[in-house]
């Protein structure tokens, strides 16, 4: 699942991105905003500290620059450590995000870009992404599978963080892009392409 390091990472972008919020009373603000003891926000925000993304100071903390953060963290993701299942299923994704919806289950990947940007206009996808805890049982779905031979779309399970639901039923904007940039595919890649110029857009301040 994403390490607390990614989760502190995810909350301050959330922040930016989401909410235009860039300043943070205090370190310890974050970590009782997150549950996470102090030190290990304080070791979450050293890289970012020592590249000049973040600044800490008597004032309290400030996101300096969302977008060299966001690029950390795509750097770092590591997505397959997560996946808990992987099927193959004969629905296209529309039918396939569709059925999850009443599951409980917190859709990310394109399907999650898509409910962000309310329209896809990008590109079709073939592979959909979702979050599941793994207390939950492994979904199951009243779906055929895809027929041997190759086609079909792919349902990813993903290990979710214990945090990830407070963003609601489907990934923040920035997770998302975070995700694509570490599936393979030129639909992802279509995809991390038209959202590089929206989520590296946010001046430096």
């Amino acid at each position: 699942m994403l390490s607390k390091t990614e989760a502190v990472w995810r909350h301050l972008l959330v922040g930016a991105f989401a909410a235009n919020r860039r300043r943070w009373p205090s370190v310890t603000a974050v970590a009782d905003e997150l549950g996470f003891g102090l030190s290990t926000v304080h070791r979450a925000l050293s890289r970012p500290v020592e590249m000049g993304a973040i600044l800490i100071s008597a004032r309290g903390l400030r996101l300096v620059d969302p977008a060299r953060l966001l690029l950390v963290w795509a750097g770092r993701r590591t997505l397959r450590r997560d996946v808990l299942k992987e099927d193959c299923l004969a629905a296209g994704a529309p039918a396939i995000e569709l059925a999850l919806a009443q599951t409980g289950a917190i859709l990310g990947g394109f399907g999650a870009v898509v409910a962000h940007l309310e329209s896809n206009t990008i590109a079709g996808y073939d592979t959909v992404l979702v979050y599941r805890e793994p207390s939950q049982p492994l979904l199951k779905l009243d779906l055929e599978p895809a027929p041997p031979g190759g086609g079909g779309t792919n349902l990813m399970v993903l290990e979710a963080d214990s945090l990830l639901s407070h963003y609601g039923t489907v990934t923040p904007l920035v997770q998302a892009y975070v995700d694509l940039f570490n599936l393979p595919g030129w639909q992802a890649g279509r995809f991390v392409a038209a959202l590089t110029t929206r989520m590296l857009d946010l001046d430096v301040a």
